[in-house]
């Protein structure tokens, strides 16, 4: 029997696609074969539904590491299991101090081998051309180039992990002889250039129509851009980072540095298509909101390709393809969250990189404010910050909520900044034991403080309260509000009904790509035309974020070789900020310090992350903001080896061809 199944969100058992956002009519993946599905435009959708399921993209419901081998797969034990809510809760999220939550096992792969669906897409490029009677030989090419970009992605999530994988372009005939069947890893440069020609045909061949969900030409230049972005890092830093082995010699892991240049090209000029075919940033004359709606709202100038969920009120099996995201990034309350909370929480280190007025003065001093807001309500504070972070006072819109985190008080503070923020866990010290006084509950009043003070808040309603853990409540001095619903009232407080669509590619990672493409070019040629074009695509991103703008310096100063042992100017370093201020919280971070091989330096001996504590100094009837460490005072580590996982041990198992990774 048919059924209607509106969005192709639903679970991969029953084969319909998790992307788009299509009403069809269409039975469970199955029932009909290929040469029923090869027939027709629904039959293809049918088909490739499962493939776009579970497709290697690092959404709201990516986890590092467990069953989901990276990414939200169906299963049957609902949201924890089919549906993660772990995108930036783990090891490697926190190795790149965007935000702090739990953590976990960072180097295993993740189990992330997704052969079974190369064969699928392998089989659809192989078989179609039997049914292309059906269709016009245009129509025939977009299908191959729908195709063609799938297989890409799915490799690009391989590649970026493993280095060299095996290149599968045909389906293996099961009856052929084990040793066929065991095929050996190409190498590093091999698998980037086969994700180029893939990428190629789609841009060239694919469809121009744009369906929610659903690749065209424009995803697949979109993907060319950061591909063979991530490439060009690879070969050019790869070498500093010294590894020995079997893999490393043989070219499966790393590239030689010259090929940079052409895969930074090719990034170029992925980037300059977009911008030809008409994409552009959203903006609007209140640049806060507009950054906001990028996020929760359709922005048809900006989104490239987009994933969409729906919630599971709307669904017809409890495994429909749902997220979590309001409920576990804000905290406990009425309108807010109602179970969790704030499971993952942003860290000073990615806040600091933004606009924002000076905390601590000239002699090392805490700034003095007359009250909390004034920290965010100025013109100092970039529009873009708070359009990321709600920070202590501000107000969060669908429930009238004032989101206070005060996190205590000090009697007097009579020292400098770095006399309150002690490298412990909370900045415990003989200081802090002197004059702060801190709750562990949130909302506490206390009766008395000495020096005749009475009815003294020691903390706000939400935090931060030292005896609440890492959920429910802040621990960090702000709360992430990028992706957070601007629109849904009831679902978005509860589990399972977040349906904010997840932005897979927009225009504003197109610029940050861009600039960093060019930048690269220029400085390898000594084109200084390329890198001032690299500043002005900064520049596009600063004026729609309400942020100064950055002065391109022909002679900039070299600030990475006596960090990391090889160059990054300072103007690249800006490029490389601006892409975290950017892209904060769409699942970037990780992979941006991994391909650029600074990680293990930024982390070298582990490092806390830190917060934007707010206190109250009662004898001044002032706030300070501190550093301090964070509440659960988890150290972020990163080693050397992890600029390469480990191929799957389950897969070398299977064929004693595949080498081993080095350093596993």
């Amino acid at each position: 029997m048919m059924k209607t199944i509106k969005y192709l969100c639903v679970a991969a058992a029953f084969g319909l696609m998790a992307v788009s956002c299509v009403d069809m009519d269409l039975e469970p993946k199955g029932i009909l074969g290929e040469n029923t599905l090869l027939k027709s435009d629904e039959g293809i959708k049918k088909y490739l539904a499962l493939i776009y399921q579970d497709a290697p993209i690092e959404d709201f419901n990516y986890g590092q590491n467990g069953d989901q081998k990276g990414y939200a797969v169906n299963d049957n034990s609902g949201w924890h299991g089919g549906n993660r809510w772990q995108p930036q809760k783990s090891s490697p999220a926190s190795c790149a101090q965007e935000a702090v939550g739990r953590a976990t096992s960072y180097g295993d792969g993740w189990g992330y081998w997704p052969y079974d669906r190369i064969h699928d897409i392998n089989n659809f490029l192989e078989k179609l051309p039997e049914y292309a009677s059906n269709f016009t030989e245009q129509r025939v090419l977009e299908y191959e180039a729908e195709g063609r970009f799938l297989r890409a992605l799915y490799y690009f999530g391989m590649v970026k992990r493993y280095g060299g994988v095996p290149i599968v372009d045909k389906v293996q005939d099961p009856t052929a002889p084990i040793e066929e069947l065991r095929v050996k890893r190409n190498t590093e440069y091999e698998c980037w250039k086969f994700i180029y020609d893939d990428l190629k045909f789609a841009m060239e061949n694919g469809t121009t129509e744009k369906t929610p969900g659903r690749a065209n030409r424009y995803a697949a230049a979109a993907l060319m851009s950061r591909a063979m972005i991530y490439a060009g890092s690879t070969a050019k830093y790869g070498g500093y980072i010294v590894t020995s082995g079997e893999a490393t010699a043989t070219g499966l892991m790393g590239m030689a540095p010259s090929y940079s240049s052409e895969f930074y090209q090719y990034a170029y000029d992925a980037c300059k298509f977009l911008k030809d075919a008409g994409f552009a940033l959203h903006t609007g004359g209140d640049k806060e909101a507009a950054f906001v709606e990028v996020f929760t709202k359709d922005c048809a100038e900006e989104d490239i390709f987009v994933k969409q969920y729906t919630d599971r009120s709307e669904a017809i099996w409890d495994t429909s393809l749902f997220h979590c995201w309001d409920v576990m990034t804000l905290p406990l309350g009425t309108g807010l969250s109602s179970a969790v909370g704030c499971a993952i929480q942003p860290t000073w280190e990615l806040m600091s990189l933004y606009e924002h007025p000076a905390i601590i003065d000239e002699d090392g001093n805490p700034v003095r404010f007359d009250n909390m807001n004034d920290f965010w309500d100025t013109d100092e504070m970039e529009a873009r910050a708070r359009a990321t972070f709600f920070f202590s006072g501000m107000t969060e819109p669908l429930s009238g909520v004032v989101l206070d985190q005060q996190a205590g008080v000090y009697k007097s503070y009579p020292g400098t900044a770095a006399d309150g923020t002690a490298e412990t866990v909370r900045s415990v010290s003989d200081y802090t034991d002197a004059y702060r006084i801190r709750a562990n509950e949130p909302s506490t009043v206390q009766k008395e403080v000495e020096g005749g003070y009475t009815d003294v808040k020691i903390n706000g309603p939400f935090g931060m309260a030292d005896g609440k853990g890492d959920e429910g409540y802040g621990y960090t001095g702000a709360f992430i509000r990028k992706y957070v619903s601007t629109s849904d009232v009831a679902g978005r407080q509860d589990l399972m009904y977040c349906k904010t669509s997840f932005k897979v590619f927009r225009y504003g990672e197109i610029l940050c790509n861009w600039a960093e493409a060019a930048y690269e070019l220029g400085e390898m040629s000594g084109n200084s035309s390329l890198m001032q074009e690299a500043i002005d695509h900064v520049n596009e991103l600063r004026d729609r974020a309400g942020a100064t703008p950055y002065v391109y310096n022909p002679s900039p100063a070299d600030v990475g070789s006596e960090i990391y042992g090889f160059k990054i100017d300072e103007n690249l370093q800006f490029i490389r900020d601006e892409r975290a201020r950017e892209l904060a919280f769409e699942n970037h971070r990780i992979f941006d310090i991994r391909r650029w091989r600074v990680a293990d330096q930024m982390f070298l001996d582990s490092k806390f992350s830190h917060t934007l504590s707010c206190y109250y100094v009662l004898n001044e009837g002032k706030y300070i903001f501190l550093n301090e460490v964070d509440g659960q005072g988890r150290k972020v580590s990163f080693n050397k080896r992890n600029y390469y996982e480990q191929i799957p041990g389950g897969e070398i198992g299977k064929n004693p061809n595949l080498v081993r990774n080095d350093g596993y």
